[in-house]
Formats: structure tokens, C-alpha cells, sequence
């Protein structure tokens, strides 16, 4: 396994089984909240966050 995707809506445990999945398969955590929002919840503009690579 190279790669999951968790989907869910609010408050359905997706950062707890990521983590959890993270530290299970060793696989790196991309919280895309995290990437797309800046501190203070201000949304990073879209030729900013459109070159990130997930890899």
C-alpha cells in the first residue's frame, strides 16, 4: 500500500484513523486543512496550493 484517501463528514474520526493509519503503515499524513489554511483559518490561494505534491 503506497497511498490511502479517508473521506468523511464532520466529526466522523477522520484525523483519529489517519493518525492511526499513519502510524500503523508508516505511511506520511498530508492533512489537506492544514495545507490548504493558513493560521487563523485564511485559505491559501490557489496557485500557491495547486503545485503541492502529494508523492
Amino acid at each position: 500500500m503506497k497511498k490511502v484517501a479517508v473521506f468523511g463528514n464532520t466529526g466522523g474520526g477522520k484525523s483519529t484513523l489517519s493518525n492511526r493509519l499513519s502510524e500503523i503503515t508508516g505511511l506520511p499524513l498530508y492533512a489537506l486543512d492544514k495545507i490548504q489554511y493558513q493560521s487563523g483559518g485564511a485559505e491559501v490561494s490557489n496557485e500557491e496550493y495547486k503545485p503541492i505534491r502529494f508523492t
